[in-house]
């Protein structure tokens, strides 16, 4: 093995020339050069356009148990029920973060190398508990925050870090093993809406109620909370005094209900908002990654896309997301809550229904954001139970294996519209799917460039292996002083996957290495990045083809564990490979 890494140590000394603007080769009719590099200043910044959708799949047997060992061949695709090519295709366990957090370098090399980290030395679950303290009531945060420290007292490890975020934003705790930290987090957790409901509003118009009757016209809707205006307003009037309250009744409901519309959907937009920086975060950690999302749901329309792109960035990171409703087994109370004052239509026993009725659906239409995010992207939905201890051993157990199927749209037409997707097997044998349901299309408006620079980042903050291109990563670190140390990051790139393009006499390409180290919580500390600019002739890139290229990357540091992440991508293709080393430099 030393001998191996003796023979990679002079490949890179061998092809050193290619990377030094003074040695590189010059063309003997051009004055163009056919290697060099450039630094790059901006941090990931790639040119490349992709439209790649991922389903996440889950496939479970009569017994609810995952089900490993399909291929790419067994599983069926369709959008808008069109069948689609799937592009790319990976199975993923749960244990495959760990054993990719672990990957050290196996031979050391120069006066002092990395030696073999302890199995917990470096993270490898990161774990973001998302309270939605702008919806959910006292009581039901109170048992939650009790269930969520039984959970961390019995399931956090050295190898775990758990982060406290909430949808008001106040009394986050970052990403950390401190469990006094964390208790103390969760102890601060309270209701913080942004709006404070009246409890004793009549009519009692819901967020699903005032939708039916202001987006919907929905006559039974507007029935009810006439009926409640009359009762608390009108009927103790006398006889004729009644009529004309009663013809008050349309304006006021309309306006009652778009203030609760109007209102509730602000609300949502935070609580989707504070969701969406939970996923950023979780995103940029190195390992296992995952977020419970503690809610009682909220109506989703008008905010369809919103969703959407959440679970899309969750599934471009890898982010599993979990739900569990903090309420518990809840009862329908014909009439309304006892603790609500207001009239409950005493002489309409048809109305009375209808008002349960509406009631139940919209807890269960609540519901429906928290179960779309889980499906979408692999996780788990956790409701109807007063047993929060169990809800949190379901949601924080990851699928022991899932499938990524991958896919580009054939003439995607980027006009913002909803594709259906469906995930079936060709031989479905009594199995289950869970997968997810559909996308939004891009709109024409949106920045192709940004999409692109997104798209690096999330390869870069992710810890899967990904190998498009073949490439080989090794480290070596040398001690400049008592408390000062080198790293050097070697990239070998093997040349023969590239699609060149030729021009004229020569085959273009232009390749991206990006270096980027994480200290041992997953926090982001330094990144490099280099192109190298490819023209080169045939007889060179046949040369090149047979030996490789090799690049090194150099940190001053201290002593202590970091995780390296080594991507690399080219310009013709859009071929990209991302590899991850930990390294332990002893004091």
């Amino acid at each position: 093995m030393r001998q191996a890494g003796a023979r990679l140590l002079l490949l890179a000394l061998s092809v050193a020339w290619v990377f030094t603007p003074e040695s590189a080769v010059a063309g003997q009719s051009s004055n163009e050069k056919e290697l060099a590099t450039q630094d790059v200043q901006s941090t990931f910044k790639v040119q490349v356009q992709r439209n790649m959708v991922l389903v996440r799949t889950i496939v479970r047997d009569a017994n609810g148990r995952p089900v490993s060992g399909l291929k790419k061949e067994d599983f069926r695709l369709f959008d808008n029920g069109k069948p689609q090519e799937i592009d790319q295709f990976a199975v993923e366990s749960s244990a495959s973060a760990a054993v990719s957090a672990r990957a050290t370098e196996k031979e050391p090399e120069g006066e002092a190398s990395s030696e073999r980290p302890a199995a917990d030395s470096i993270p490898r679950k990161y774990q973001a508990l998302y309270f939605d303290d702008v919806q959910m009531a006292f009581q039901d945060i109170v048992y939650a925050r009790d269930a969520a420290e039984r959970y961390l007292t019995a399931t956090l490890t050295p190898a775990g870090r758990v982060g406290i975020f909430t949808s008001s934003g106040q009394g986050a705790l970052d990403f950390t093993d401190d469990r006094s930290k964390l208790h103390e987090a969760l102890f601060n957790l309270r209701p913080r809406p942004v709006y404070f409901q009246e409890s004793n509003a009549c009519p009692d118009i819901s967020a699903y109620q005032a939708y039916l009757i202001v987006d919907q016209h929905d006559t039974e809707a507007i029935a009810i909370a006439t009926n409640e205006y009359f009762q608390c307003n009108c009927s103790s009037l006398p006889a004729q005094a009644q009529q004309s309250c009663i013809s008050q009744a349309p304006m006021a409901i309309d306006g009652d209900a778009t203030r609760v519309m109007e209102t509730g959907e602000t609300q949502n937009v935070q609580v989707l908002r504070g969701l969406e920086q939970v996923v950023r975060r979780t995103s940029v950690m190195p390992g296992q990654r995952s977020v419970i999302f503690l809610s009682p749901g909220f109506l989703f329309y008008h905010l369809e896309a919103q969703i959407s792109e959440i679970s899309d960035r969750a599934l471009r990171s890898n982010v599993i997301v979990n739900a569990l409703d903090p309420r518990g087994l809840y009862v329908i109370i014909p009439g309304g809550d006892a603790s609500k004052q207001n009239a409950a239509m005493p002489n309409d026993a048809g109305l009375m229904g209808q008002k349960s009725q509406l009631i139940q659906n919209s807890y269960s239409i609540a519901e429906d954001v928290l179960v779309g995010l889980a499906a979408d992207t692999g996780g788990q939905f956790y409701h109807n139970s007063n047993d929060l201890d169990k809800g949190f051993r379901q949601v924080g157990t990851l699928a022991e294996v899932s499938y990524v199927l991958a896919f580009s749209p054939r003439n995607l037409k980027p006009d913002g519209r909803f594709h259906k997707l469906k995930v079936s097997l060709a031989n479905p044998k009594g199995f289950t799917l869970q997968a997810r349901r559909g996308y939004f299309a891009p709109k024409a408006s949106e920045d192709a460039a940004a999409r692109a620079k997104e798209e690096i980042e999330d390869a870069v903050y992710s810890q899967d292996e990904l190998r498009e291109l073949p490439i080989d990563v090794h480290t070596q670190f040398f001690k400049l002083n008592e408390s000062d140390v080198r790293l050097s990051v070697l990239t070998h790139l093997d040349l023969s996957s590239l699609r060149f393009q030729k021009q004229q006499d020569r085959n273009l390409d232009d390749l991206t290495f990006i270096t980027v180290l994480f200290d041992r919580d997953g926090k982001y500390l330094t990144g490099k990045e280099k192109k190298v600019i490819c023209r080169l002739r045939d007889d060179t890139l046949a040369r090149l083809t047979r030996t490789g290229i090799t690049l090194k990357m150099e940190f001053d540091l201290k002593p202590g564990t970091y995780m390296v992440r080594q991507i690399v991508r080219d310009s013709q293709a859009g071929q990209l490979s991302g590899l991850s080393r930990t390294v332990e430099i002893p004091y």
